[in-house]
Order: structure tokens, then sequence, then C-alpha cells
């Protein structure tokens, strides 16, 4: 990832930006949102290159999908349609619409990655390519935590 100019480039304004920066200091499964979503864009923007899609928003995408600025598990909301699974997606979106332009394919992948917990499915590849990202990147985040706790 490091060595790829053309990713770096396309995300750079994103990870300049202050607000976006906050994301390093928020816990999200296994490191902070922001490395998580760094891992999500990368894989976003391989896949969707490698089958000719729109690499450029699948990477701002999956760099913003879970662009919110709270700690996750601390207990907020008592309703179970109220918790983060259910309402990051939307809060993520709003924070990168105040920072950033985005085109109908990045707003549906942020809105949509969640699905199915999301009623409604993700509306174009893009959105699909940034929703499985997230699925494989959290798994495996999940599955490195465990891995570190067995061998403590």
């Amino acid at each position: 990832m490091n060595r790829d100019h053309e990713f770096r480039g396309i995300i750079h304004e994103i990870i300049r930006n202050k607000t976006f920066q906050k994301t390093k200091k928020i816990r999200h499964h296994s490191d902070s949102v922001f490395h998580h979503s760094l891992q999500v864009a990368y894989l976003s923007y391989k896949i969707a290159k490698k089958f000719k899609l729109d690499y450029h928003s699948a990477a701002r995408a999956g760099l913003l999908h879970d662009f919110f600025l709270y700690d996750w598990r601390a207990p907020k909301k008592n309703r179970f349609f109220e918790k983060h699974g259910f309402t990051h997606a939307r809060e993520a979106h709003l924070n990168a619409k105040k920072h950033f332009k985005l085109n109908p394919k990045e707003e549906d992948a942020i809105l949509k990655h969640m699905f199915p917990l999301t009623i409604s499915p993700p509306n174009n590849s893009i959105s699909w390519v940034v929703t499985l990202a997230d699925k494989y990147i959290s798994i495996a985040e999940y599955a490195q935590r465990l891995s570190r706790r067995k061998h403590r």
C-alpha cells in the first residue's frame, strides 16, 4: 500500500483532513477507525481496479465508510435499532458530505456498507465492493485480535 502512488494520490485529500485525522484516536476492531478504513479503502481500490470498475470512487468510499467520531463501545443508546451497527453509516455519510464532495456511488457505498443491517441493498458495483471489503477486513481484524489473545 505504501508504494502504490496512484492509491495515495486518490486518498491524499481525505487523509490530510484534520477532522478525518481524529479517526486515528478512535478504537475500532483491532486498531483504529483510521487504520481499518485505510485497509478497506485499499482492498476496495484493488478489487475495483482488477474488475475495471471506478477504483477512484471505491478508494474514497472505502476510506470514508466509517467516518464517525465517537467511541461506539461506550453505552449511549438502549434501543436495538439505535445501536452503532444501524446508525454509524448515516453518521459517516453526514461527516463525509460535510468535509468532501461526494459522487452518488460514494454516497451509496457509505450509506449501504452495513448491508444487510441496512434494509436496502447497495445500488451499484462500487457499493458492493466496499461492503464486501469491509466485511473481509473486519473479519480479518477480529481473527488477528483473537490470535493475539490466544498467544498471550
